[in-house]
């Protein structure tokens, strides 16, 4: 009775975590929403340097403006392609 008890604890659970890419198997929401998070992390950096580099160069304020907003939703637009083809999105 005690052998049967020592077996059963060394066995590995049934339902172990594995990684959404090596199994092919849909990212869980959590997973979801952070590379979500980081896409849009990434496109406010690349949004702010742009408009830092756009005042340095001397540009008005709205054109400033309106390459940070472009830069944003580029940068954005590419790390969620390069997170979709990688399979975490």
């Amino acid at each position: 009775m005690a052998d049967q008890t020592v077996t059963q604890d060394r066995e590995a659970p049934a339902t172990a975590p594995r990684a959404a890419l090596s199994t092919g198997e849909e990212p869980s929401r959590t997973v979801t929403v952070m590379a979500l998070v980081i896409a849009m992390l990434c496109g406010t950096v690349g949004a702010l340097l742009a408009f830092i580099l756009t005042r340095h160069l001397e540009a008005s304020a709205l054109g400033a403006i309106g390459s940070s907003g472009a830069t944003f939703l580029g940068v954005t637009s590419t790390v969620k392609y390069i997170q979709e083809k990688l399979g975490v999105l």
